[in-house]
């Protein structure tokens, strides 16, 4: 409760890493699996699971359990918190469209703010930064594209930003400073990426920046004390990539911190 650190969670367990000191604690079990479609937000000092299929989770670190929320979401929905308020972008490929969703605590229950034909891409890598969704990339018709935009969640509109540097789909990222960071994904079904790029708010610029040390896709990045850190993901179609690896911005290099404990 009076530590930062960084939470990783799969299959049933929960884990815990300290960077200042190197060290990882094992936290309480989930209560059901976790697999590679489930989004996991760290929301009021308290941690929320969303599966791909059956009921949410809520961690307490104040008594180090997991408890059953209805927090249902699909396969094709990304989950992040805006200013305070926990949002989701759920892609109907069938439809085309995407709808915006809120979180209602009081009725525990999705609320639609609003469905359209922007912002629907399956794989796309969602991050939330000041009052916008920026999603980033993803699979549309066929593709891998470079597409991106970012949804004003006190407008409740699409607005459009430039292009990234690469196609790529199943990647991830986070904002800080002014800034969003995108890392690894697929370009296509067969290519793996190690690459990263930033994207400047104030300018409305992409640009590549240093590359990962390992390929990987379905990954998650997170940013602690001024720090960025990519965890977790694959390599090979089913095969783990359990490196953890932290960004110097001042070589532009990313160097490998530890491993995923076992």
């Amino acid at each position: 409760l009076e530590t930062r650190a960084i939470v990783a969670c799969g299959g049933k367990y929960t884990l815990c890493y300290l960077p200042e000191k190197d060290e990882w604690k094992r936290l309480a079990d989930g209560l059901s699996e976790r697999n590679l479609g489930t989004e996991i937000i760290s929301y009021r000092d308290q941690l929320y699971a969303f599966p791909s299929d059956g009921k949410g989770e809520r961690y307490d670190p104040a008594v180090n359990g997991w408890s059953t929320l209805d927090l249902s979401t699909t396969w094709s929905t990304k989950v992040a918190v805006v200013s305070g308020e926990i949002y989701a972008i759920e892609v109907n490929t069938s439809t085309k469209k995407s709808t915006v969703k809120r979180y209602d605590f009081e009725r525990c229950s999705w609320q639609p703010v609003l469905s359209s034909h922007e912002g629907c891409r399956e794989d796309s890598c969602v991050v939330a930064a000041g009052n916008h969704l920026y999603v980033c990339g993803g699979f549309l018709e066929g593709d891998f594209v470079t597409k991106a935009e970012r949804f004003d969640t006190v407008e409740n509109k699409w607005e459009e930003i430039a292009n990234m540097q690469q196609a790529r789909g199943y990647a991830c990222g986070v904002a800080t400073e002014g800034k969003i960071f995108v890392a690894g994904g697929m370009e296509d079904w067969e290519s793996y990426l190690k690459t990263c790029e930033m994207y400047n708010i104030s300018s409305n610029e992409w640009q590549l920046i240093g590359s990962l040390n390992v390929s990987r896709d379905n990954g998650r990045m997170v940013c602690l004390k001024g720090t960025l850190y990519v965890l977790g993901g694959t390599y090979d179609l089913w095969e783990s990539e359990l490196t953890v690896e932290c960004y110097d911005p001042t070589e532009d290099k990313w160097i490998n911190k530890t491993r995923l404990y076992q």
